[in-house]
């Protein structure tokens, strides 16, 4: 757990509470309660308040968040170490799903514009979610790499403009 992950307060720790909240945000809509109760099996609840980094820009930890209620600012630093507001993401959208694929240190840093909820996914639980659960693993990796595509699209849309 790196330093910022250390602001973020547990919360929902019961299946049920986290099943509720994986549902009420509605990430996975086409999943059945059977199927949002399994998954949830391996998602942890957690809280940090606004102003608080929840993942620092070339930090290696492997994770991935669910926002089921609050915002957050992606943001990065350029060459002159100015930070720069990539993007304002809200309830049902993830942030760091990249690092369960790559390995390679984080791009960005993430910071709670107000107080968040989250469901975290680590990359030794999706490992084990994929062993224990192989079909509806496949589910949630397609999810991921769909929502991967549309923001490589959405990013090679906007460096047009800079070309």
């Amino acid at each position: 757990m790196n330093r910022a992950q250390e602001t973020m307060i547990p919360t929902a720790s019961s299946l049920e509470e986290r099943a509720e909240l994986l549902e009420r945000c509605q990430w996975v809509p086409e999943l059945s309660w059977r199927q949002i109760e399994n998954f949830s099996r391996y998602l942890r609840g957690a809280k940090t308040p606004k102003g608080q980094t929840i993942i620092n820009e070339g930090s290696r930890d492997a994770f991935m968040c669910i926002i089921v209620q609050g915002t957050v600012h992606i943001i990065k630093e350029d060459v002159e170490k100015t930070e720069k507001l990539l993007s304002v993401l809200r309830r049902g959208q993830t942030f760091g799903e990249m690092s369960l694929f790559d390995g390679e240190p984080r791009s960005a840093s993430v910071r709670a514009a107000e107080d968040t909820t989250m469901l975290i996914l680590t990359l030794a639980n999706l490992r084990k979610f994929m062993e224990e659960s192989p079909v509806l693993g496949a589910k949630i990796l397609y999810k991921l790499g769909r929502l991967m595509s549309q923001r490589l699209r959405m990013t090679s849309g906007k460096l047009v403009d800079y070309i």
